[in-house]
């Protein structure tokens, strides 16, 4: 942004320092290309800081116009994921009723991955902690493979908790494909098949067993950091949890829950009872950050296989050791592909502002190309926004906001995990890709699922080459059957698409059934 403003003489960017509360306090620093120099090609995180709280109510909305008047902006920047973008979306409309000329323009940004939609391919971070997380893993794999005693339990940071929301795992799932362990617990593939915690247990102790008998006593297993919350058991549990003021004694929780998650919860070993006690995120849901869940199922796992000892049916030895994996591997150094991706979207962003466009995503498209054929361009906020489902029981609608996309079971980068995942559980297909290359042909590898991700642009370009074939095809003077059978491809085609694009309580059926 700031390279692009020095062919504005008159122009500046004020970088507001902490986030949402250096906003509201209009605590602003003015980033120069001397001041910004210092930080190329690192990052840069420790300029600003960050935060995870919310623009949400009213006043926070008012703060966030009378600071906007204050320091004179004519455009506001906000940069996060689909909660920061969300909050964009509601302060471009207010500001706009307000009056108030200064535009509100997006950023993809997290390192979870998960703001990504039809429009936006990938979220600016991902690439550099999904590569620098794999070295961790990479590292820790080899070193079980020479110890050759040891079952590393890695907990991969990965996106966080939405208010009830199942999270979402696609660093998991991109440091396997980068890494290949010998088991991945993938928080969307747990929740489609709606296991229960015995059942993950068992699958783990049922793989520990095979490779015994192989005499391999070692082997690394990934967790997806929101696994717990795709159980049902625990989902439940959570969503009571969450219902109460925290912090709050043992006892008093305990009054309160239903009974199968009482049960549940005086089942939990202390260390993690006390854990789901812990003061609430600022959208008041549960941190699963703070729960140790590869030290559960490493415990449980432990206790299934003494079981299984003492009936004969293992003979093998079981050395669990349990890492998070998380905060070594955020601020790491970008990657290349990141650096260009900022770069890029810190241009479309900018362009965006000074042209008035207000309620608008700085997008970048074809990704997996080479820099030079990238596409830049802007996303209405309310293109990608979304009414959630209502709740039986439900007195009010639910506002619509950006989701975070979760994993797709049925997209070629899981479908790649589907096919090795037999073959890694049984043999020692470690790889190690070392850390982030700057230089040479590692350095333009993409990440495997940006690389697979769809194309919208690419789709649209598509079409639109299509729809001028046919054109061309049935000028005047074409044969009729060309006509006839282009007419009725289309006339089908178009009743399709008017089904797709209608709402879902269209049929009166279906306004029968929701009354």
């Amino acid at each position: 942004m700031v390279d692009m403003l020095k062919y504005s003489p008159d122009s500046k960017v004020l970088g507001l320092v902490g986030g949402t509360h250096g906003l509201f306090d209009k605590q602003a620093v003015e980033l120069t290309p001397e001041l910004c120099a210092a930080y190329k090609g690192t990052g840069g995180l420790e300029l600003l800081g960050r935060t995870v709280d919310r623009i949400k109510s009213r006043q926070e909305m008012e703060n966030a116009a009378n600071a906007c008047k204050e320091l004179g902006l004519t455009g506001l920047i906000l940069v996060g994921g689909a909660r920061t973008n969300t909050d964009a979306a509601y302060m471009a409309e207010y500001f706009k009723q307000q009056q108030l000329g200064t535009t509100v323009v997006g950023v993809p940004c997290g390192i979870e991955g998960s703001m990504v939609n039809e429009f936006v391919e990938a979220s600016m971070g991902f690439d550099s902690s999904s590569k620098a997380m794999s070295q961790l893993v990479g590292n820790t794999a080899v070193d079980g493979a020479s110890a050759r005693k040891y079952f590393y339990f890695l907990r991969i940071m990965d996106g966080f908790n939405h208010g009830g929301k199942i999270p979402t795992s696609h660093v998991a799932l991109e440091v396997a494909l980068q890494t290949c362990p010998n088991m991945l617990l993938l928080t969307e593939d747990v929740d489609e098949r709606r296991q229960s915690l015995r059942e993950v247990v068992r699958d783990i102790a049922d793989m520990v067993v095979r490779r015994s008998k192989d005499g391999k006593n070692f082997g690394t297993v990934l967790v997806a950091e929101g696994l717990l919350a795709a159980i049902p058991e625990f989902r439940s549990l959570i969503t009571e949890l969450e219902a109460m003021l925290m912090p709050c004694p043992v006892e008093e929780v305990l009054e309160q829950l239903t009974h199968w998650s009482r049960a549940l919860f005086q089942s939990l070993p202390e260390f993690l009872q006390k854990q789901m006690l812990l003061e609430r995120q600022s959208n008041a849901a549960l941190s699963l950050a703070h729960l140790e869940t590869e030290r559960l199922l490493a415990a449980l796992v432990e206790e299934e296989l003494k079981q299984r000892k003492k009936a004969g049916n293992f003979s093998g030895s079981f050395s669990p050791v349990c890492q998070f994996l998380g905060y070594q591997a955020r601020c790491s150094m970008p990657s290349d592909f990141d650096s260009d991706y900022a770069y890029a979207l810190g241009v479309t962003a900018t362009l965006l502002a000074a042209n008035g466009k207000t309620g608008y995503m700085a997008v970048v498209s074809d990704l997996s190309m080479p820099v030079p054929q990238w596409r830049i361009g802007g996303v209405p906020f309310t293109a990608m926004m979304k009414v959630p489902p209502s709740i039986p029981g439900e007195t009010y609608r639910s506002r619509p906001a950006i989701f975070p996309r979760r994993v797709d079971l049925e997209g070629s980068a899981f479908k790649s995990w589907v096919e090795m995942r037999q073959e890694c559980e049984e043999l020692e297909l470690y790889k190690n890709p070392g850390p982030i290359q700057f230089s040479g042909k590692c350095a333009a590898r993409v990440s495997i699922t940006i690389a697979s991700t769809f194309k919208y642009m690419d789709e649209l370009r598509q079409l639109q080459s299509n729809l001028a074939s046919v054109r061309s095809m049935c000028r005047p003077g074409c044969d009729p059957r060309k006509v006839r059978v282009a007419t009725t491809s289309l006339a089908t085609l178009t009743e399709i698409l008017k089904e797709l694009t209608e709402p879902l309580n269209a049929s009166p059926a279906l306004e029968r059934a929701n009354r």
